[in-house]
Protein backbone atom coordinates (compact mmCIF):
# COMPACT_ATOMS: atom_id res chain seq x y z
CA UNK A 1 0.00 0.00 0.00
CA UNK A 2 1.23 3.81 -0.77
CA UNK A 3 0.41 6.55 1.33
CA UNK A 4 -1.54 8.04 -1.49
CA UNK A 5 -4.00 4.70 -1.45
CA UNK A 6 -4.36 5.14 2.21
CA UNK A 7 -5.20 8.76 2.03
CA UNK A 8 -7.76 7.50 -0.50
CA UNK A 9 -8.98 5.20 1.78
CA UNK A 10 -9.42 7.79 4.48
CA UNK A 11 -11.58 9.87 3.03
CA UNK A 12 -14.82 10.38 3.91
CA UNK A 13 -13.69 8.99 7.49
CA UNK A 14 -14.24 11.30 10.61
CA UNK A 15 -11.24 13.32 10.44
CA UNK A 16 -11.69 12.90 14.92
CA UNK A 17 -11.95 9.22 14.83
CA UNK A 18 -9.64 7.59 16.41
CA UNK A 19 -6.68 5.46 14.82
CA UNK A 20 -6.18 1.90 15.98
CA UNK A 21 -4.07 -0.92 14.68
CA UNK A 22 -5.66 -4.49 14.35
CA UNK A 23 -3.25 -7.38 14.61
CA UNK A 24 -3.71 -11.29 14.09
CA UNK A 25 -6.73 -12.41 12.80
CA UNK A 26 -6.88 -15.24 14.16
CA UNK A 27 -6.32 -14.45 17.71
CA UNK A 28 -6.98 -10.40 17.08
CA UNK A 29 -6.11 -7.68 19.44
CA UNK A 30 -6.21 -3.80 19.09
CA UNK A 31 -3.16 -1.58 19.87
CA UNK A 32 -3.09 1.81 19.49
CA UNK A 33 -0.35 4.07 17.37
CA UNK A 34 2.98 5.55 18.76
CA UNK A 35 4.01 6.91 15.56
CA UNK A 36 4.01 7.32 12.21
CA UNK A 37 7.67 7.99 10.49
CA UNK A 38 9.50 8.13 6.94
CA UNK A 39 12.31 6.47 6.49
CA UNK A 40 14.89 6.95 3.58
CA UNK A 41 16.22 3.63 3.21
CA UNK A 42 19.77 2.82 1.95
CA UNK A 43 20.97 0.55 -1.26
CA UNK A 44 22.66 -2.37 -1.78
CA UNK A 45 25.64 -3.59 -3.65
CA UNK A 46 23.21 -3.87 -6.92
CA UNK A 47 21.76 -0.37 -6.22
CA UNK A 48 18.49 -1.66 -4.90
CA UNK A 49 16.25 -0.42 -2.36
CA UNK A 50 15.93 -2.38 0.56
CA UNK A 51 12.00 -2.29 0.19
CA UNK A 52 12.68 -4.14 -3.05
CA UNK A 53 10.21 -1.55 -5.27
CA UNK A 54 13.38 1.48 -6.48
CA UNK A 55 11.44 3.54 -4.08
CA UNK A 56 13.39 5.36 -1.07
CA UNK A 57 11.14 5.72 1.50
CA UNK A 58 9.02 3.74 3.16
CA UNK A 59 6.51 4.97 6.25
CA UNK A 60 6.21 2.82 8.85
CA UNK A 61 3.33 2.57 11.72
CA UNK A 62 4.60 1.88 14.99
CA UNK A 63 3.07 -0.47 17.08
CA UNK A 64 1.47 1.30 20.60
CA UNK A 65 -0.43 -0.28 23.66
CA UNK A 66 -2.42 -3.24 23.32
CA UNK A 67 -5.48 -2.04 23.92
CA UNK A 68 -7.63 -5.47 24.65
CA UNK A 69 -9.26 -8.05 21.90
CA UNK A 70 -9.99 -6.69 18.69
CA UNK A 71 -14.15 -5.96 18.95
CA UNK A 72 -16.07 -8.40 16.84
CA UNK A 73 -17.36 -6.00 14.47
CA UNK A 74 -13.96 -4.74 13.56
CA UNK A 75 -13.05 -8.75 12.98
CA UNK A 76 -16.18 -8.74 10.73
CA UNK A 77 -15.22 -5.65 8.54
CA UNK A 78 -12.06 -6.99 7.85
CA UNK A 79 -13.19 -10.00 6.90
CA UNK A 80 -11.39 -12.34 9.63
CA UNK A 81 -14.17 -13.91 10.90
Amino acid sequence: MTVGEMIEMLQGMDEDAEVRFAHQPRWAFEYSISDVVEVELDRDDNGEYHNGRGVPEVVYIAEGTQLGYLPGAASEVLGWR
